[in-house]
């Protein structure tokens, strides 16, 4: 991972022979793609009646019959290895900034991404687990996903509030806001989930879960500002014959 800068002093053989990515522009695409993924699949259990009309229905119910099941399968399994990307590529981008003071914040670094890593493969097994076909198994890896990702982010927010020149005010202040609202998705998803009778708090239980997902996904397009903001690329080199 290096800036645009870092590329332009590399030797004109090598640079040459380097592709560059801009993991930023791939973010933002990932991110819009799952808000029209679920949108989409909402759409169609509403038309279908796969879920009633009136209610604020839980997400995976969106997507248990086709095609829904299916754009959901494409949809996020291609976010769920960005996502995994990018928590490594922001790992690293973490660690440039924690080198001047030590080791220790990136190691820590290093330990929150493995959380965030987590919920990149649950978001995948959470599409391809229908939740119809299983649902012990859907609503586990759900679950971990939603946890995984906002310890992740809690995480991510300790360090850059002890190294405030990674990110902007705006972009900080943005992401506290995200954890702040997938916080209380979480936990209402989860504490109604457990403790009322479904049908009793139904569009309750829905509203936590959206409020978690959308809190997640507007994280991670701040991300994409910061990569941006400082010309962050992902340059892959091919040795030359």
């Amino acid at each position: 991972v290096m800036s645009t800068a870092d590329v332009e002093r590399a030797p004109s053989a090598a640079a040459a022979a380097a592709y560059e990515l801009q993991p930023g522009r791939i973010i933002r695409i990932a991110c819009v793609s799952v808000v029209l993924c679920i949108v989409v699949t909402f759409a169609f259990a509403t038309t279908e009646s796969v879920i009633y009309s009136d209610v604020f229905p839980v997400i995976s119910e969106t997507f248990v019959t086709k095609p829904g099941s299916y754009i959901a399968e494409f949809c996020l399994g291609f976010s769920a290895w960005v996502l995994f990307a990018m928590i490594w590529v922001f790992r690293a981008y973490l660690e440039t900034y924690a080198s001047y003071k030590g080791d220790a914040w990136a190691r820590h670094a290093r330990r929150s991404a493995y959380v965030g890593y987590v919920g990149a493969v649950c978001i995948a097994l959470t599409a391809a687990i229908n939740y119809w076909e299983s649902f012990g198994a859907h609503i586990i890896v759900a679950f971990t996903f939603m946890f995984a990702l906002s310890i992740w982010i809690a995480c991510v927010l300790a360090q850059l509030r002890a190294h405030p020149g990674a990110v902007s005010t705006v972009s900080y202040r943005a992401k506290c806001c995200a954890l702040v609202g997938a916080t209380i998705g979480v936990l209402t998803f989860t504490g109604l989930s457990s403790t009322v009778k479904r049908e009793d708090a139904y569009s309750f239980i829905g509203a936590g879960e959206w409020l978690a997902v959308f809190s997640i996904i507007f994280f991670s397009y701040t991300i994409a500002w910061d990569f941006e903001a400082k010309n962050v690329a992902v340059v892959l080199r091919v040795p030359e014959s």
